[in-house]
């Protein structure tokens, strides 16, 4: 069996590039809101949501699949030219949303937007099979390079041009280029990019077939997490999407951070239930648990003492009265990470079945009361919205974990 190669390493790299990635995210409005207006960030911010939502669809819900497709069941043309399908599809809804929702060079601010977010799910495919060849530290390598590179680009373009619609154009053409460029030379030195892969269409809707619930999942997890904002503006003004968009930036950021426990260590996770040791896999998955708790704790006492302030000085806008909304959507935001946790456990022990059921129930209770819920209370109906959201999850999708572990724990004492 492969083991994880030098996981120190893996751990270290994998928190830089993670940590690139979710400071990029929280770079981007910082400096929308710093040099266009809190009216504009506003705009910025909903267009961005829109763009982590379809973004989804660009992954397509592949990515642990991926990871821990142990067999090669696919090769890596297969998994790429499934990407290349998924993204073509991403940047069509994109640009139709586009069109249909705004007028003139907002247009183009928001497709745009959304191309700097398909590059991650180009990205993602490349990483998927370093991580699948035990090169996580490779991997944490092209994601810091990737994304250091886009935040610094676009922060330089727009302090010079005062220019957002400029500024998105350059970024996403740029960041492409760059990415295709470091990920190709990392899967040729590091993945199965040298090697001769078959690349058959019937394999790759066979892999679509199976990852669609995967995908539907995390196209309504994001949903959910957005249903907040898109309730806010049939009711309220941008500019309070800016607001509630810098106090929900922690809470996404924490959801980020939790890779840096969680990727390193999937690979491994799907070998120790595949070779059915159990104890070891629950011990595996309870320390893992464990120390998010333990980070979200940190961060929520931390965010209550000077969180707050610090948005306020970085952002340059006044939070003062949403203090207690602040530690609602910090608490959602470490649910939130568990919820990711389990939910890509469940992918790597196959799983994802139950995906489909477990949003809808969960986009049924909390859609319903999302616009009332944010007409009765504004931000803080939003931020409880997000939280209830996060809290149904977890709770069934811890469940059904239990109530797996427990099945094949009663499967193998039979067999003994």
């Amino acid at each position: 069996m492969n083991k994880e190669k030098n996981v120190k390493k893996a751990f270290l790299w994998n928190m830089i590039g993670s940590t690139c990635y979710s400071g990029s995210s929280f770079l981007y409005l910082l400096v929308v809101t710093r040099i266009c207006g809190a009216q504009l960030a506003g705009f910025f911010s909903l267009s961005y949501a829109t763009a982590q939502l379809l973004l989804q669809v660009g992954r397509y819900g592949v990515r642990t699949y991926q990871a821990t497709d142990l067999n090669r069941k696919y090769s890596f043309s297969e998994y790429k030219l499934s990407r290349v399908i998924t993204c073509s599809l991403m940047m069509l809804f994109g640009i139709i949303y586009s069109a249909y929702s705004f007028t003139g060079e907002y247009i183009i601010i928001s497709t745009f937007v959304i191309m700097m977010k398909m590059i991650d799910a180009v990205e993602d495919v490349f990483h998927g099979n370093l991580q699948q060849n035990y090169h996580v530290e490779q991997m944490g390598k092209a994601l810091a390079i990737r994304n250091v590179y886009s935040a610094v680009f676009f922060t330089g373009i727009l302090l010079v041009t005062k220019n957002l619609y400029l500024t998105c154009v350059a970024t996403a053409v740029t960041s492409l280029i760059l990415c295709l460029g470091v990920n190709s030379w990392f899967a040729r030195k590091y993945g199965d990019a040298a090697a001769k892969n078959s690349k058959k269409l019937s394999h790759v809707l066979e892999l679509l077939k199976i990852c669609t619930p995967m995908f539907i999942g995390t196209f309504l997890s994001l949903l959910l997490y957005n249903v907040p904002k898109y309730a806010m503006a049939n009711v309220m003004t941008d500019e309070y999407q800016t607001y509630y968009s810098i106090l929900f930036m922690p809470s996404f950021v924490i959801t980020l951070m939790c890779e840096f426990v969680f990727k390193p260590t999937i690979t491994t996770i799907a070998e120790l239930w595949w070779e059915n040791n159990l104890k070891k896999f629950v011990m595996y998955v309870l320390r893992i648990i464990a120390i998010i708790l333990v980070c979200c704790a940190g961060i929520v006492v931390g965010g209550h003492l000077i969180g707050r302030t610090l948005l306020e000085i970085i952002y340059g806008v006044d939070l003062s009265p949403y203090k207690m909304q602040f530690i609602v959507l910090l608490t959602g935001g470490g649910i939130g990470a568990e919820v990711y946790m389990i939910y890509n456990i469940l992918i790597a022990i196959r799983w994802g079945k139950c995906m489909l059921p477990v949003y809808s129930i969960t986009a049924i209770i909390t859609i319903a009361a999302a616009r009332a819920m944010v007409n009765q209370w504004g931000i803080m109906g939003a931020s409880l919205n997000y939280l209830l959201s996060c809290s149904i999850l977890f709770v069934l999708f811890a469940s059904i974990l239990v109530y797996v572990i427990l099945k094949k724990k009663r499967e193998l004492k039979k067999e003994n």
